[in-house]
Parts: C-alpha cells; structure tokens; sequence
C-alpha cells in the first residue's frame, strides 16, 4: 500500500489532487491513504512528489529521479517510426537475443492498461522443433475441419502464412477476467513492437496462430501450462527481416473516419 514519508513530505497536495481515485486525502497527521479506498498501483502521485516522500509496498513509488529530455525532432521521428512499420514474414536465421526482447516487454510495462491491472504475460517459442509441431498440428486441424483452408493452400506452395520463417515466436496470454484483456493485450505489443523495430528486428501480428493456439489443445500441451480463466489474446512473428526492403510508405486508402460532437 502508499506510505507517505512524513519526514519529507511538504503537504503540497499534489499527490492528493492527481489520484485517479482519491486515495489519499489530508489530515491532522499528514497526507495519508483512506481506509477502504482501494489504490491501483499507477504511482502518479509518486512521479508528481517533488521531494521523493511516497513509497509502495517498501519500494519507491518512482522509476529514476530525473526525467528524460526528448530531442526537439522526436515527434517528426515518431511519425515516420509509425509510418515505416511494416509487417515482416520473411526472416534470416539468426536469432533475436533474448535481451532484446526482453527490453522491449519490459517497456510494455508502462503501456497504458484498464485501472492499471497488466494482466498480460507472455511466452517466447524459440524452439524450431516445437513451431514445427505446432505447425503440423494446424495443418491438421485445417484437414480435418475445414476452418482457414488458406492455411493449408498457401503451405502447399511454401508459403506459411502462419508462422513465417520467423526465428522466433511470441504468444502473449491475459487473465479472461480482468477488465480489458484483449485491448490492454494489444496496446503493450504495439508498444514493444515500436522498440523491437526500432532495433531492426521485423514483426508480424500472427493472428492465425493465436486462434488456433485456443482452439487446438495438442498446442497448449506443447507450451507451459496457462494459468486457469486465462487464454492467448495476441501473437507475433519476430526475426531479423530477409528480402524485404521497402522502398516507399505505401498509400492508406482508408483514413481516419471522425465525427465530432
């Protein structure tokens, strides 16, 4: 729970004012939570505490002292970054570092998410032996049901719209009860998918082997075992890009669509 340093604290009420909730209010003794309310771990009242008195849990409430100074150029910079991300399917053999990857769902962490709940986790297939199983197992499914015949047509001529040739893959999974899991899912992938571009490492939303990871269980029983009320909300396809060099940002024929009230 909040704690406030009374030592430090100045009872400026900029903690008190910026709570998304009304945590905190003021009192003879200092600022201090209230009894019932329930706090959602955003720590905006830590990162507006001009001298550092709010902690969490023994931990303080903020990241780093300082704030970063973003250059005069980044919102240019940003654009192009979102106008350049392509989705890649096409990878060499070499392997994404764990590292890499790791810093970019570590920068999901500050992804927005409903009441600040972060149910999303996430699974990392590196194996090619276990991708081609779970491969296998798709094609099989398609066979014998029907669903996504493409599925299996593409593969016929070598393409696998599935998976690529990506080096490795990327399940993410949510709790089914929290607020928004689908939504809070997307929103931290698009996040770590801006970084691992930005460190050259191509991407693609693999929808296919999301739905087929829910529905097929020989491929849950491949993977470790998922927490229970929880299932797989997104999915991606992750390597270093081969043969795909886009020359040009290709045109959007349906733009924003906005009505103001």
């Amino acid at each position: 729970m909040i704690k406030v340093n009374r030592d430090v604290c100045i009872e400026c009420m900029t903690c008190v004012t910026i709570c998304p909730f009304t945590v905190l209010e003021e009192s003879e003794k200092g600022i201090r939570p209230i009894k019932g309310k329930i706090c959602i771990d955003c720590m905006h009242c830590g990162a507006v505490c001009p001298t550092d008195a709010i902690s969490y849990k023994g931990q303080s409430a903020i990241y780093s002292d300082e704030l970063p100074v973003i250059g005069d150029g980044f919102i240019k910079d940003l654009k192009n970054h979102v106008m350049m991300r392509r989705s890649h399917r096409h990878f060499t053999e070499e392997q994404v570092p764990r590292e890499v990857i790791k810093d970019a769902l570590e920068l999901a962490s500050w992804a927005p998410s409903a009441k600040n709940q972060h149910t999303t986790k996430w699974m990392i297939i590196e194996s090619q032996d276990v991708m081609n199983r779970i491969m296998d197992l798709i094609l099989d499914h398609v066979k014998k049901t029907g669903v996504s015949p493409e599925i299996a047509t593409e593969m016929e001529i070598g393409n696998n719209v599935v998976m690529g040739t990506a080096t490795s893959l990327l399940l993410a999974y949510a709790d089914d009860n929290s607020i928004s899991p689908e939504t809070d899912t997307a929103i931290a992938m698009t996040t770590a998918e801006l970084y691992l571009q930005a460190k050259g490492v191509g991407t693609c939303w693999a929808g296919y082997l999301k739905r087929m990871a829910n529905t097929i269980p020989e491929i849950k029983a491949l993977l470790p075992k998922l927490p229970e009320h929880h299932s797989f909300y997104g999915a991606f396809m992750l390597g270093y890009p081969e043969n795909e060099e886009f020359l040009h940002i290709p045109q959007r024929f349906k733009r924003a669509d906005i009505e103001w009230v």
